[in-house]
């Protein structure tokens, strides 16, 4: 019996200890079923494409995670626009790094078009200053 009060405890910190260390916060890809990758074509050449260095994907990944948390949509909202600008696919985002100092100014601009269209908001974005470590140094 007295193993129990040894026990119990330590399967009470193992369990909470996921939600400490934020085990299962982000979400894995969802991968595709075989017979829609089976029609997909790798380009020749990503010339034309956009090309992102590395920095530039941390500034930009520090800000949006910032901006809108991973887990936090509100999908459920009975308010169209409060669930529309929980999503982050509703949101253009421009990066823009004006010289060689490390530091990438990164503005989020919401499109309802694309899931409450008609709705015109004045505000429900935001631009953060975000040097090439991922560490925020202003938001506005």
């Amino acid at each position: 019996m007295k193993w129990a009060f040894f026990i119990v405890p330590c399967c009470l910190m193992t369990l909470t200890g996921c939600s400490f260390l934020r085990y299962g916060l982000y979400k894995k890809a969802e991968w595709a079923p075989p017979e829609v990758a089976a029609k997909v074509k790798f380009p020749d050449s990503y010339e034309k494409g956009a090309h992102l260095e590395g920095p530039l994907v941390v500034a930009l990944e520090a800000a949006m995670n910032d901006f809108l948390p991973p887990g936090t949509a509100s999908r459920k909202s009975d308010d169209p626009v409060a669930r529309c600008l929980s999503l982050r696919e509703t949101f253009h985002v421009s990066v823009w790094k004006p010289n060689d100092n490390n530091i990438f100014f990164v503005r989020f601009t919401p499109d309802l078009s694309r899931c409450a269209p008609g709705v015109i908001i004045t505000d429900g974005g935001a631009e953060y200053a975000v040097d090439g470590e991922g560490r925020i140094l202003a938001r506005q």
